[in-house]
């Protein structure tokens, strides 16, 4: 019995039907969605009698659930897709770090801690990572590509703002973005194991705001770098 759930389990990984969307998503439905809309308009607005969000007015909109679900999928990516910190914020700490003296390896873990402690605990992260066993759909796989090209974009404006502010450049053959997507790759790995709980995550040197993971992402860095 457990093999063939097993089998059941597996052949959903390659389920290119609109179910795919629907089941990552089927327990977020309309008329749920039309009562928290509601909810948050009257709170918005501090009227507590103001008319209410109809499941007709989301179907004008969205003629099928799965549209609307799909259409939430590329929400939830665009909005998990945004730099923790943001890129001005990324900016300021680069340049206040210069001119503090602070190195380029502090100020870079500085923010990727950060970035890996807000992961860590992301309700939408984690419900995007759910989504990649259903990465057959093209409307799943477009939503997560769009997911990764956006971030990556974001990520390399800030690693070149790092770049520039400590005098380095990446190391040929590399471009800006193979540091960023390595970068990226290694901490979504480091996200999971912290949220599934496994050890050995801590930093091997014990100081404070490090981690084995921005170790890593430090040591990437150096790698893919030089001074100009």
């Amino acid at each position: 019995m457990l093999e063939a759930a097993t089998q059941l389990v597996c052949a959903g990984t390659s389920d290119t039907s609109e179910a795919a969307v629907s089941a990552a998503l089927a327990h977020i439905r309309v008329k749920r969605v039309t009562e928290e809309a509601t909810r948050i308009m009257r709170e918005r607005l501090g009227d507590d009698t103001a008319p209410a969000i109809t499941t007709g007015s989301i179907y004008q909109i969205w003629p099928a659930q799965a549209d609307f679900q799909a259409d939430l999928l590329f929400h939830l990516t665009s909005r998990q897709a945004e730099l923790v910190p943001g890129l001005p914020e990324s900016i300021r700490r680069f340049k206040e770090a210069v001119d503090t003296g602070t190195t380029w390896q502090e100020a870079l873990n500085d923010v990727l801690t950060d970035n890996h402690e807000n992961h860590r605990v992301d309700p939408i992260y984690r419900v995007l990572l759910g989504f990649y066993a259903s990465a057959a759909n093209p409307r799943v796989r477009d939503a997560l590509g769009h997911y990764g090209e956006s971030f990556t974009e974001v990520a390399c404006e800030a690693y070149q703002a790092l770049l520039d502010a400590y005098g380095l450049r990446m190391r040929a053959p590399y471009k800006i973005e193979h540091l960023a997507t390595t970068i990226a790759a290694l901490l979504d790995g480091f996200h999971m194991r912290w949220i599934a709980g496994h050890p050995n995550l801590e930093d091997p040197e014990g100081r404070d705001r490090w981690s084995l993971a921005t170790r890593a992402a430090v040591m990437v860095f150096d790698q893919f770098t030089e001074p100009v």
